[in-house]
Parts: C-alpha cells; structure tokens; sequence
C-alpha cells in the first residue's frame, strides 16, 4: 500500500474536508429535546443524522441509516464477509454562553476551526470519512469492509447505538473511534448519573430561593448558575456584605442585581469543563450554593444547601460522600455536579460519578446510588456503563500503537486510561483512537470548541492507516 499516495490525496482534499466538517456543525444537533415521529432523540440530532447520510452519499459510499438513529456509510466488496468499522456521533452537548463566535458557523481563525462538534464529534466523523474516500481513491483493495457508524444519543446514554447493537445488526471483528485522545485509549472509567431530589420549599425567611438554575449538561462542569431571590429589607445590608466579600475562587465571578419587582437575582460565573476532568473547572453551581448558605437561607432550602455544600460542593473524587476509588491503572474516582435546578418545592440535581477500570460496574453503582439515598435523596439511576480495559498486549492495541507511531514518529507516548467514556464499550474489540494529539487542547464541552486543521489533516492521514491496517490489504 502506499500511504504517500494516500496522503496526498487527503491533502488534495484538504479544503473539502474542511468545508464538510463546517458544513454538518451547520446543523445544530443538541440531544435532550423531546422525541417526535421519524425523530426519537429530537429534532437537532435526526437532522445532522440525514445530512450525515446526504455527505455520504454525496462522496460516493453505501448509506442508510437504521432507525433514524444511527447513519452508516459503506465502503469495499458487498460480498466480503467481514466489516471493521468506525464508531463517531453527530449530536452535541449545548453550546452554553461565552463564545467568541458563532458555535454553529464554524469559523477558522489564526489555523484553527471553531464550534461545537468540530472535534467532538462531528469533525472527527467526517475526517474518517475522507479517509475511507483516500484509500478508495487510491485504488487500495480491503480484505474487510469497513463501515463509518455514527450515532445521535452519545451524550446523553448512547441509546441509538445500543439499539444498534441489541437489535441484531452486524458488528465489526473490529474497529477504533476517534472521540478521544492520541496515541490510543486502552481503558475507560465506568460511569453512572442519577438525578436526585431532595425538598426545597421556602420557609417565609428572610432570605428565600425564589428559583435556581446552573448547568446544560450532566457531563460538563457548570460554568454559569443564576439563583432568584426574595430578601427582605432587614437582610439587604447582609446581601450585599456578602456580595462584596465573597472571596470567589480561581475562574469565578459573582454579581447581583435588583429588578424593577424587588428580586434580587444572583450570578455566578465559573468555568466549564468536561465532566470526566472536573478539577480542571470552577463549578459555578457549587459556588453560588456557598453564597446562599452564607445569606442563611433558612427552612428546606437552607437543610438541602447545607447538606450538598458538606457533602459534594467543590469535591471532584466524592470524598465527603464516600465513594472515593483508586486503582494504578486509571488512577482515581471523578465527581462532577453537572446540573442544579429548582423544581416547584423541591430541587433536582445530577452527579457524574466514574469509577477506575479495575472495579465491577455492578456493585460500584449500586453502593453509590445507596450512599446518596442513604442522605435522603430521591434517586433516578440507570444501571450505568461498565468500564474497559484491554492489555497493551493485546492484538488492536500494538496494530494501532504501530499505525500512530508509523505516522507520528512519537515512539515515547504510551496507551492510556481516561475518565471519559465513548463508543469503545458498545462493541467487543473497539477502543478509542484520537483525535486530539499529545499537548493539545480542542476544548471539548466548552465554549470555543476548536480544532487545528494541520492536526484535521493529520488524524485523517493516521485514521486511513488505522482502518487499512485493520481491515488488511490485498496486495
């Protein structure tokens, strides 16, 4: 195979390339909204679904999508029995505020393309794309044919490729998704995300929660949350003491306001981040919920305050609660309070809660989820994803340790463990493979998500060695 062929083809292709991957973060496809018919995880997901199927199509490959759920595009001999594949989505986590650009015009400034999904994982989806239409191109002959599988539902539960796979559809002997990190994912933390609640009627205070609100998604660190207050005019003077010496910590702000009613709306800004790396952020809703305890919100509100600040807070292992884990493997447990917001008389909250590779799924959930009711919260958890692992002596692991290395020339970085969690546990003999290199920083569920296209065309080159190298080659 010559893979300098190959690679000047993708160059050739460069500014297609580009050009597709603005062309699906056009399509705003964040998951949550309500399912409607022809459309089971909404609107924004099943329309980047049919334009993914369009793309395809368009660049020369069998596509169908199954259920409008999952899109597939098709490349090598319909006769050859087997199929490796790669597994990318086309839905996003909301955008949140604080962009220097437009998140769904995908702008390039100073190399570097800008929006939400252009790394994670719309653009990588489409760099594979382009990579199965090189090796077409350059005449290469598979011995396995390979399928681009994208799913819709990958940021709130994978269900589309669940059903994918439950349902009875081929699956590959083998394959790589490209929604985390070079030179190779060899471990994933198990995850778990229970919504709890707990009451929270005010009690005719002085000081009383009239709403609040932090948070867009369940994985990411908040990074704004606004609560809505009724104070009466003997604790406006503490109102604004506490306002004013808030010592607020790294990458928060806090502000306040009074509206023309006598409300008193409080800010906090934080720092959003992903909800597999918390300590990397400023959890904004933590933070404000320090504010209120020293407002000394009273009644139901002030019990809930108190006990979530003790027991959670600004913790990102669950030590106060408990189910801190460690293994030399993947290191430490990760607690990430994704959402908090006001329900009527009580308050909802969620904990993305990822445990080390070397722990059973099974019982690590359910002590977590009995810690939590053990304080009194109303829990709804599902049974949570079990981790994985596979030995760096494993056959997938050294062919595409090899194709990195071939590629790259970086012989020293080693396979790695991560807390986030991708499609590599949905099929047997799939990990995680890209795309952002050593070093850098695409800004995954944050705002200003980008992605530099030298390493664009750089993953796409490496992603055409990976599927030849799986697929084998006829010579």
């Amino acid at each position: 195979m010559n893979m300098d062929k190959i690679r000047a083809i993708i160059d050739k292709d460069r500014d297609s390339l580009i050009g597709t991957i603005r062309e699906l973060v056009a399509v705003p496809s964040v998951g949550g909204e309500a399912p409607q018919p022809g459309a089971p995880f909404g609107p924004g997901p099943k329309a980047a679904l049919d334009k993914f199927v369009e793309i395809g199509a368009r660049h020369g490959f069998r596509t169908w999508a199954f259920e409008d759920q999952v899109g597939i595009a098709e490349l090598g001999d319909e006769s050859l029995p087997e199929m490796i594949a790669v597994l990318a989505h086309v839905d996003v986590v909301p955008a949140g505020d604080g962009w220097s650009c437009d998140p769904w015009r995908g702008m390039i400034k100073d190399g570097l393309l800008y929006g939400r999904g252009v790394a994670d994982d719309k653009g990588p989806a489409i760099s594979a794309m382009f990579a199965m239409k090189a090796l077409r191109e350059a005449g290469v002959r598979l011995k396995r044919r390979v399928r681009l599988i994208v799913g819709t539902n990958e940021e709130l539960g994978s269900r589309a490729i669940d059903r994918y796979v439950t349902s009875g559809q081929e699956l590959p002997v083998a394959g790589f998704t490209p929604d985390a990190e070079y030179p190779l994912i060899n471990g994933e933390k198990g995850s778990i995300t229970p919504k709890c609640r707990a009451p929270f009627a005010p009690d005719g205070g002085d000081v009383q929660v009239l709403s609040i609100d932090a948070g867009v998604a369940s994985n990411a660190v908040p990074s704004k949350a606004v609560a809505v207050l009724k104070v009466a005019p003997a604790a406006e003077a503490r109102l604004s003491r506490v306002v004013e010496e808030f010592a607020a910590p790294r990458d928060a702000k806090l502000t306040c306001e009074k509206s023309a009613s006598g409300e008193y709306t409080l800010t906090m800004d934080g720092l959003a981040f992903h909800g597999s790396r918390p300590q990397y952020g400023s959890n904004a809703a933590a933070n404000l919920v320090k504010v209120l305890r020293l407002l000394g919100v009273g009644g139901e509100q002030g019990a809930f305050l108190e006990k979530i600040d003790a027991l959670v807070g600004t913790q990102t292992r669950g030590e106060n609660l408990g189910v801190m884990l460690y293994d030399d493997v993947s290191g430490f447990t990760s607690l990430c309070w994704g959402l908090l917001r006001s329900e009527g008389d009580k308050i909802m909250f969620t904990l993305n809660y990822r445990f080390p590779v070397t722990f059973g799924r099974d019982p690590v959930c359910a002590k977590f989820v009995e810690v939590l009711r053990g304080h009194g919260f109303e829990v709804e958890a599902g049974s949570g994803s079990h981790p994985l692992y596979m030995p760096e002596d494993s056959d997938l692991v050294k062919k595409l340790m090899k194709v990195y290395r071939d590629e790259t020339g970086d012989c020293e970085s080693k396979p790695m463990s991560i807390g986030g969690g991708t499609y590599a546990k949905e099929m047997p003999n799939m990990l995680a493979f890209g795309n952002q290199f050593p070093g850098e920083n695409t800004h995954i569920h944050e705002v200003d998500e980008r992605w530099s296209i030298e390493h664009i065309m750089k993953n796409t080159k490496i992603m055409a060695a990976a599927i030849a190298a799986l697929a084998g080659v006829e010579e």
